[in-house]
């Protein structure tokens, strides 16, 4: 990583580690379809927080914070969990997933369709020298070392500083890059496709193309981590340090966006291509975060019952009922 990339990534990390100087973690509540599916793969019923909001201080487990909160100390089984955890909702989404899984591949295949149409019209656009140069700056962010570096500042920056929430940011980002890339990985192989310059021809499973923008995908794969640990609003917060958080926000979903166009101006992808990558970049840092704020909580196991209490039978007879939640 040299030159911008490098600058991009210090700025990124000084940038977020300034909106917030406690610590905190972020989770989520997940499960909309009564049981909760996505808890079941966390091994049942779990605490979590209101959707968005930071978790305190003094909400955080002191078990938990005296184990894992040591200098360069990696949390073993936190990694374990989120894999389940990211398996289990690719695999068995709610149903906010699959509606917004539907809208995406609603919209990417409308784009599809007319994917030549669209390219010709953005070639036929002008982009001066300066904003050629800009988008491919810009285009950085995701590729090369730029988002694996980022990582590894607020790791080690964390982990030097004695600072728990930026060296767990690292191991949020880390892990959210790592599944972001396997996800875009198979999308590349199942829509196995040509780039715009060499003529877009599909061949789906057959070889890795440009089906899926591993760019865009990467790029947004920081998003949601660094906006659900730093940039969510706290009611205390001050009017200027909401309006601050709120251009945090838009600068961690606006950048990948950024990336997309760089790489449409390149020909290296329709824009169907770069819509796919952003959206698996987006859901996957996002997921992470929600895996992290569950396990920080802890979940109950799915062999034990949800509640225990008094019941009868048919007949009338007193008995010990149990309910379980999946």
């Amino acid at each position: 990583m040299r030159g911008p990339g490098a600058l991009l990534a210090l700025l990124m990390t000084m940038a977020v580690q300034a909106s917030a100087p406690s610590w905190g973690c972020v989770g989520e509540t997940v499960a909309d379809e009564g049981s909760g599916s996505a808890q079941a793969a966390a091994g049942g019923s779990g605490a979590a927080t209101d959707l968005g909001h930071p978790v305190q201080d003094a909400d955080v487990p002191p078990d938990y914070l005296e184990r894992y909160s040591r200098s360069f100390r990696v949390d073993t089984g936190e990694l374990v969990f989120t894999q389940k955890y990211y398996w289990h909702r690719l695999t068995h989404p709610t149903s906010a997933d699959k509606k917004l899984g539907g809208s995406v591949l609603a919209v990417a295949f409308a784009m599809w369709s007319h994917k030549e149409q669209m390219q010709n019209d953005w070639a036929q656009r002008d982009t001066t020298i300066e904003h050629e140069t800009t988008l491919k700056r810009i285009q950085k962010l995701g590729g090369g070392l730029v988002v694996p570096a980022t990582a590894l500042l607020f790791y080690v920056g964390g982990s030097s500083r004695g600072a728990y929430r930026s060296k767990e940011t690292g191991v949020l980002l880390a892990h959210s890059l790592l599944l972001t890339d396997l996800v875009t990985l198979a999308g590349r192989w199942a829509l196995a496709e040509d780039r715009p310059k060499y003529g877009g021809a599909l061949h789906p499973f057959r070889g890795t193309g440009g089906g899926v923008s591993g760019h865009s995908a990467t790029a947004a794969s920081i998003s949601g981590v660094l906006s659900r640990m730093y940039l969510q609003r706290d009611p205390d917060d001050s009017g200027a340090v909401t309006f601050w958080k709120r251009v945090g926000k838009g600068f961690a979903y606006g950048m990948p966006v950024l990336v997309t166009f760089g790489r449409v101006n390149a020909q290296q992808h329709y824009v169907y291509n770069t819509v796919l990558g952003l959206s698996i970049g987006y859901w996957s840092g996002n997921v992470v975060a929600d895996a992290h704020g569950l396990y920080v909580h802890g979940t109950t196991s799915r062999f034990r019952p949800a509640s225990v209490g008094p019941i009868t039978d048919d007949q009338g007879n007193p008995g010990l009922g149990a309910r379980w939640e999946y």
